[in-house]
């Protein structure tokens, strides 16, 4: 066996041996990761009566929950503590059991998907904000005091444009108002590309396990489920 060929194998043994497979979604709830796509079966709600009169009276064939969820992990070990920082995880999450639709129609679904970038933006944006804090301050402890608040305000902000989406498609109608938002949202996306939810994301939240074994959940701080829903 040659040299090269000897090198080759021990490294697909190494990555087989320590790769995770992580988990993205259960029964109820989907995690945003650039290969997650929503499909019509995801929608396990059924219709409401007022989804029935609004789709009578106004045509909206369909209705995405879309949540952010996040948690604040600490180091386990006290003396850890400035030398590790703190560690929140983020992710949008699209909540099958209450979401709703009335068609299979692709453009009507596309319109509810967009729900779900949204979040993921906002998911990116939170990411990138505690980097450049814990950048700056490289201290332990400033994380758990910002967090809370650093999440109520991309949950408020996140519910403010979905009801200007809403208002914009759904309610007004206006021409071209989607394929407008579908722009802006892509151009957040790609502007924010390095701070994507991962996998791992989607798993800590799910499991509600910690991923690093340095680190725990803070006891102080919850796990939270941000219902910034349209």
């Amino acid at each position: 066996m040659t040299k090269n060929l000897l090198l080759t194998l021990l490294t697909v043994i190494s990555v087989t041996a320590s790769g995770q497979t992580f988990k993205t979604e259960d029964q109820n709830l989907k995690g945003w990761t650039k290969e997650t796509k929503i499909v019509y079966a995801d929608f396990k709600g059924k219709p409401t009566d007022q989804l029935k009169r609004l789709n009578k009276e106004a045509g909206l064939q369909a209705s995405a929950q879309i949540g952010l969820k996040s948690i604040l992990d600490v180091p386990k070990k006290k003396r850890d503590r400035g030398r590790l920082l703190e560690k929140v995880y983020v992710a949008p999450f699209f909540i099958k059991t209450t979401s709703v639709t009335m068609t299979k129609d692709e453009k009507e679904l596309e319109k509810q998907r967009l729900y779900f970038d949204m979040g993921e933006v906002h998911a990116r944006m939170m990411r990138r904000d505690i980097e450049h804090i814990q950048d700056s301050t490289k201290a332990y402890g400033t994380m758990w005091i910002m967090y809370s608040s650093i999440k109520d305000y991309y949950c408020t902000e996140l519910g403010k444009m979905f009801n200007d989406y809403t208002y914009e498609v759904f309610v007004e109608k206006k021409e071209g108002a989607f394929e407008k938002w579908r722009e802006l949202i892509d151009k957040g996306l790609s502007e924010l590309d390095k701070y994507a939810t991962k996998k791992e994301d989607c798993h800590r939240l799910l499991t509600g396990l910690p991923i690093d074994p340095e680190y725990e959940q803070s006891e102080k701080v919850l796990d939270t489920f941000m219902r910034c829903n349209q």
